[in-house]
């Protein structure tokens, strides 16, 4: 179904018109069209990523992808698949899924969310921690440049060392160096058994410790979280309430083998009561889909459907080693307690010190100052979400590193004209 230029908005901008190509060659005359007539194009696949970002200097033509929705490419036994750009990941998980296989990534927003601008986002969810994130799953790409010309990166095996690995480029280039329209992904067999460990702690620092000895032990679990406050799905908390005083809980993903499976619960459960746990529980079936689908939707009002620019609810991304979790995760609290209020919700990826926190309504300088305290920790913050108002008002890459030149002459070499999603990307590029 053809989309309308009102059905396209961002950031409350609306397209002169919208291009809809059903071929990738499509696509390259597209872009090249625009770039030719200094035209400025925001692609488009659901829409779940138009709200990461800045607000853009210009749009002028929607670029729908969803036309280019197909499998090209499957073997199984290979374990690779060539799809493209615009196929929802839910629409791909279904097919690979007939072969007993899945894309090992679980993003926000996944039974929407378009294959293309998940690799654009570079977003990812909870599994990180086993399958790594999209720049560990793509094997190719093929992208549209303002040229009109399609380039292809990488290859369709797992091992390929042949020239510059392009493909990390556009993944997390959230468009503004190319369109992506076809990937070529490596992918995993399907578990036959999944279990969750629920641990309740009254403090972090047990729960920290716990949670990074089962993260990096031969257990091997799918992911370990650390998470504070409530847990939101559509029908209610996805996570029970904490026993007595327990303020943070350990969540330890369990896949594989149903003796796999035992194994890593037996073993995570012992090391959660030797941690001095409160409580800890086994979840399996409903209750465990329903609280890693709360998990990845963090922040999101646990909701498929991302919300407006207008109302949409903050939520911050900052990432450190996960040796300094702790420290990161108290300067916040001190932060939240200058300003009289209560420690907000947040969720750690405990293996990779990724921090999400949903802090509620703050103005600019307040978002600016959480984003700072990753970034002179050495690590990196982003505003993922806050509403139109706030993200008009500061960078919500937060302040641009030393090498910022490298991606000023990338932009410049790919896109000169500024063609692709112009003023959205770090610095404004």
């Amino acid at each position: 179904m053809r989309k309308t230029t009102h059905e396209l908005v961002v950031d409350g901008l609306v397209p002169r018109r919208v291009e809809r190509p059903e071929t990738a060659e499509g696509v390259a005359e597209a872009v090249r069209r625009a770039a030719e007539v200094g035209e400025a194009v925001i692609p488009w696949g659901a829409g779940t990523k138009q709200g990461l970002g800045n607000v853009p200097r210009a749009y002028d033509v929607a670029l729908d992808l969803s036309a280019l929705d197909q499998v090209l490419e499957y073997e199984p036994a290979d374990l690779v698949v060539t799809v493209q750009a615009g196929i929802p990941l839910a629409k791909l998980q279904e097919r690979l899924a007939e072969a007993g296989q899945f894309f090992a990534l679980d993003p926000p927003y996944a039974s929407r969310a378009t294959l293309g601008g998940t690799l654009a986002a570079n977003a990812s969810g909870p599994s990180r921690l086993l399958y790594g994130t999209a720049r560990d799953l793509v094997l190719g790409l093929r992208v549209a440049t303002t040229e009109g010309e399609l380039v292809k990166s990488g290859g369709r095996v797992v091992k390929n060392v042949v020239g510059y690995d392009l493909n990390k480029m556009h993944i997390g280039g959230l468009g503004t160096l190319g369109v992506i329209v076809e990937a070529t992904l490596k992918v995993h067999p399907l578990p036959a058994a999944e279990a969750t460990v629920l641990a309740a702690f009254r403090t972090l620092e047990p729960a920290h410790a716990v949670a990074g000895r089962i993260a990096r032990s031969v257990l091997y679990p799918r992911a370990v979280e650390l998470v504070h406050g409530p847990l939101d799905a559509p029908a209610g908390p996805a996570l029970p309430a904490p026993a007595g005083e327990a303020a943070w809980r350990v969540l330890v993903w369990a896949a594989g083998s149903p003796a796999t499976v035992d194994r890593q619960v037996r073993d995570a459960i012992a090391w959660c009561h030797e941690a001095g746990a409160t409580e800890v529980v086994r979840l399996e079936g409903h209750e465990h889909r329903r609280l890693w689908n709360a998990v990845r939707e963090f922040g999101r009002a646990g909701t498929n459907s991302p919300p407006g620019p207008s109302d949409s609810p903050t939520l911050l991304k900052l990432t450190c080693r996960p040796s300094q979790l702790v420290e990161l995760v108290s300067a916040v609290e001190r932060a939240a307690q200058t300003q009289g209020a209560a420690p907000p919700p947040m969720v750690a990826h405990a293996g990779s010190g990724v921090l999400y926190i949903a802090p509620g309504p703050l103005e600019p300088h307040q978002l600016q100052g959480l984003v700072e305290l990753a970034a002179v920790r050495g690590g990196s913050g982003v505003i993922e979400q806050a509403p139109l108002a706030v993200r008009r008002a500061l960078d919500v890459w937060g302040p641009t590193r030393g090498d910022f030149w490298l991606m000023q002459r990338l932009k410049q070499a790919f896109d000169p004209q500024g063609t692709l999603n112009p003023g959205r990307f770090v610095g404004r590029l």
